[in-house]
């Protein structure tokens, strides 16, 4: 029921909570990491607005030249960012996480932190999801996030209250191992092999390998990141034809890929890399 809800864009980029205390400001990651020197534009940002004992919640995006958010760009760590505040957990000392997403929403309006060039506070969408939806796709986001009105704010857990509705189908995966490239890639990495959580248990499912969307930089990024991660035996059973030359790694690195469909074995078909994802944790990846 569209009045129940509320429509915001989908930004794509990291997750990144900010805790500001007067000049005092700090930036963490999903996973708790500090991310403040990563981000110190946004730090310093939202230091001038000298809030008081206040947490907010928000996108950390890089703009590429078409004014678009660019995940790749956001990796390779170019500029300029933009931190898409779209909630308040915390302000002037009160907890705001048992009120509800409208009540939250007025909080953080009133606020007046959006400066136009860093920090930025998008509105959520006024009109249907359909509405929503075509106006995303036409400013070439990466979506739609539906938040219900009445919804308290649940840390650390995935929330029914919050739906993604992607324009392109996605999923995040932990990296378990790679195989040798040919020709220009001959000696390095020519593909991924990725895996989920297996439903039900502690171990993994291997759902494929993906073997485009990389650029010299980003494999040899790769390349420095798998191998201290080595090991003699997979982590997970895949197919004697994928095994037979396959170096295995401990499952630790997350990634993302997108991909047309999927096959019955929860496999995606012709999958393309997007990126890694260090704001997750192995454990945090889901079937989407």
């Amino acid at each position: 029921d569209e009045k129940d809800w509320a429509f915001e864009m989908k930004w794509d980029g990291f997750r990144c909570v900010a805790v500001c205390d007067g000049d005092q400001v700090s930036l963490f990651s999903r996973t708790g990491k500090d991310m403040t020197g990563t981000y110190p534009e946004i730090a310093d940002a939202l230091a001038e607005r000298d809030l008081t004992d206040t947490v907010l919640d928000g996108e950390v995006v890089a703009i590429g030249p078409d004014g678009v958010p660019s995940f790749s760009r956001l990796q390779q760590g170019q500029r300029p960012l933009q931190y898409m505040t779209f909630d308040v957990l915390r302000h002037d000392g009160d907890a705001l996480k048992n009120e509800t997403y409208e009540e939250r929403r007025e909080v953080l309006e009133a606020l007046d932190l959006d400066d136009r060039k860093v920090i930025r506070v998008p509105k959520a969408f006024e009109g249907s999801l359909d509405d929503a939806v075509e106006s995303s796709r036409n400013l070439k986001l990466e979506g739609v996030v539906a938040k219900r009105r009445d919804s308290t704010y649940r840390s650390g857990a995935r929330s029914s209250h919050w739906l993604k509705i992607k324009h392109q189908r996605m999923q995040e995966a932990v990296i378990v191992g790679w195989r040798p490239g040919k020709g220009g890639r001959s000696g390095g990495i020519g593909s991924l092999l990725l895996a989920v959580p297996s439903h039900g248990s502690s171990s993994w499912q291997y759902i494929g390998r993906v073997g485009t969307g990389f650029s010299g930089r980003i494999l040899k990024d790769l390349t420095e990141r798998l191998a201290p991660l080595e090991r003699k035996t997979p982590p997970v059973e895949v197919p004697r034809e994928i095994s037979r030359d396959a170096h295995w790694v401990r499952p630790k690195l997350v990634g993302e890929v997108v991909y047309g469909e999927g096959t019955s074995g929860r496999h995606p078909r012709h999958p393309v890399w997007r990126g890694l994802r260090p704001d997750k944790k192995p454990a945090e990846v889901t079937v989407e």
